[in-house]
């Protein structure tokens, strides 16, 4: 079983360096001349400092990047926690924003658990956020729950919710429950403007999504949802099939519809990504070949400073630790596929 040849990725990982303080030289975006993973970035949830998150998002609006991500405590409902602040949840969604990936400014919360009635349907929890900008408005998108949902007459478990608005800080209006939209469920468009989810349930699934109604309170799932990658990976070169896969992100790339999806193996041997390709939305999608394409999960896309695209993620190393912010670029190279080599531990600088 292959997992992760030191040697081999060291070596990677310099060449890397050595092209990105190239790149970064005369970037597009001045403030940023360098930058080493993990990013220097922690934040204050519930009266103390933390560095650990989770499903990191970033955004870049002009000249500004923000981010956006699940808080600590990252917990499910817990009995033994309901006298905690929150009742043991997470915080809600508190936005941060850099120019340069050093400094940090808090920008406010999007959604905040103190602040919602008791009979919220969001209340709780408030993980895997995400901020999409399409049609010229801004989506969010995260799942949360209400643990006390029996008491209200609320649906039970945890599910996505979706607001909009018209600037990248909010606020998020409409904030309105997927029906039946499972954790991690991700946001995007195709050519034509037109909504579709992109759904973990083990394997990955797309459906279109109708939001027109959503300044009612509104949202409708249209047609029906098809699974368009497994986790088993028959169609990938792969030693060991992950117990499940999560975190999607579908991003089109010069025509193609590239499905980032973070696989989750057994016996902790690592957090990686994978990639499927289609021409279209609804698939059909190939698995990359490779397998195991990125060292990092449960990503996110942003434009970056140099002009391409870019990735955040946690960071997460057998060994080393993890759970803290990390960024990368990636290329598509002549075959169409993703090439990325993440730096973590590896400075990398213009200067």
């Amino acid at each position: 079983m292959k997992i992760y040849r030191h040697s081999n990725i060291s070596r990677q990982l310099a060449a890397f360096a050595a092209a990105a303080t190239v790149l970064l030289a005369n970037p597009a975006h001045a403030g940023v001349t360098s930058y080493a993973n993990p990013l220097p970035f922690s934040y204050e949830s519930q009266g103390s400092q933390h560095k650990d998150l989770r499903d990191p998002c970033i955004i870049r609006d002009k000249d500004t990047y923000y981010a956006i991500f699940t808080m600590w405590p990252f917990r499910n409902r817990d009995e033994k926690h309901f006298a905690d602040p929150d009742m043991g949840s997470s915080p809600g969604i508190r936005m941060y924003s850099t120019r340069d990936f050093k400094t940090w400014k808090e920008e406010g919360w999007l959604a905040k658990s103190s602040d919602l009635p008791d009979n919220c349907p969001y209340k709780h929890q408030f993980w895997a956020p995400e901020i999409h900008k399409l049609n010229g408005k801004f989506y969010l998108i995260f799942t949360a729950s209400n643990w006390n949902a029996k008491q209200f007459n609320l649906q039970e478990g945890y599910y996505a919710f979706i607001g909009v608005a018209d600037k990248v800080t909010g606020p998020y209006a409409h904030i309105t429950k997927v029906p039946n939209g499972p954790c991690d469920s991700s946001l995007f468009v195709d050519a034509k403007g037109e909504f579709y989810l992109a759904m973990p349930r083990q394997d990955i699934f797309v459906q279109k999504v109708d939001l027109g109604k959503l300044d009612r309170g509104i949202i409708e799932r249209v047609g029906q949802e098809k699974r368009v990658v497994t986790f088993a990976g028959s169609d990938a070169r792969d030693d060991v099939n992950p117990k499940y896969l999560e975190g999607p992100w579908v991003e089109r790339i010069g025509g193609k519809f590239c499905l980032f999806y973070a696989e989750c193996y057994p016996n902790r041997i690592g957090y990686w990504t994978g990639v499927a390709y289609a021409d279209n939305p609804m698939g059909p999608y190939t698995k990359d070949s490779r397998g195991k394409v990125f060292f990092g999960g449960h990503l996110s896309i942003f434009d970056g400073p140099d002009g391409r695209k870019w990735l955040s993620y946690r960071k997460e190393r057998p060994g080393i630790g993890g759970g803290q912010l990390c960024i990368d670029p990636f290329d598509i190279d002549a075959n169409g596929r993703v090439r990325a080599v993440d730096t973590v531990n590896s400075p990398v600088s213009s200067k």
